[in-house]
């Protein structure tokens, strides 16, 4: 399982409010708890509305977070300065997240993803809005796939995201993406599938448990990367264990590891 930690987001208050006033200690914090928790990338959002911050923000941030792990980064943005800027401090192979079938961030970004050495999230959103039940996640991934492979993507470079709903909204939306993952997974052999799953949870109380219960039936299904806090108490436990039981962790090695690294607590 590719694990991208979620925390370095300019989406979340505190990260926000750390960005502005270039706390370094609250990120490097950030970066370091979840590269010890079992992140494999460090996800690095600096989404700014003000002409010119997203560039000088996603810059402040890789540095910062490079400075302080080795962890590879997953460069968050739609923007293509941002983008560009990011890749060109990057130490390590990428991944860019996220492009989507959207016309306006398709033109913009396949350019910038088919001409470096890099990893991307491949969104099953389109210009007709949000994907629909399983079958149109599907096609969907069918779609942005060719794109990608015709711009000279190989598939184990690229994660499919069959966009993970909040199940409070509509019901169907959990299952609709557990069976797309496991099609998704059959019908394009190589490509990596997972996305952001806590937004499952959204406007729920309790949201770990749903989180918990979300993941664990994905990596059943095949999901082999996921965007989630591993710092969650429960959450790496939870992927172990579930790795183990659905075959994905073959002679549970990793869960065995685990355990004698004393993490499953």
């Amino acid at each position: 399982m590719l694990i991208i930690g979620e925390k370095i987001n300019a989406t979340r208050k505190a990260v926000k409010a750390a960005i502005e006033g270039r706390n370094e200690a609250q990120i490097q914090e950030l970066a370091t708890t979840q590269a010890a928790a079992g992140a494999n990338y460090l996800d690095v959002n600096g989404g700014d509305p003000r002409e010119g911050m997203e560039v000088k923000n996603m810059q402040w941030l890789i540095e910062l977070v490079q400075g302080c792990t080795d962890k590879p980064i997953a460069i968050d943005s739609a923007n293509p300065q941002a983008i560009e800027a990011g890749l060109k401090l990057v130490k390590a192979k990428p991944i860019l997240n996220s492009i989507s079938l959207e016309s306006e961030r398709l033109t913009n970004l396949l350019p910038i993803v088919g001409s470096h050495d890099c990893m991307v999230v491949a969104l099953c959103m389109s210009d007709e809005g949000t994907p629909c039940g399983t079958d149109d996640r599907v096609a969907r991934a069918h779609q942005i796939v060719e794109k990608l492979m015709a711009a000279g993507k190989k598939p184990e470079d690229i994660i499919v995201d069959p966009c993970f709903f909040p199940i409070s909204a509509n019901s169907a939306d959990g299952k609709a993406v557990i069976d797309a993952i496991a099609r998704i997974r059959a019908e394009l052999p190589g490509v990596l599938v997972g996305g952001g799953v806590s937004n499952s949870s959204y406007g729920l109380p309790a949201r770990k448990l749903i989180n918990f219960a979300m993941i664990t039936n994905s990596i059943y299904s095949g999901m082999n990367a996921a965007i989630v806090d591993p710092c969650l108490p429960g959450m790496m436990q939870t992927i172990w264990a579930a790795e183990a039981v659905s075959g994905a962790d073959e002679w549970c090695t990793n869960y065995i590891g685990a355990h004698r690294e004393g993490r499953l607590q």
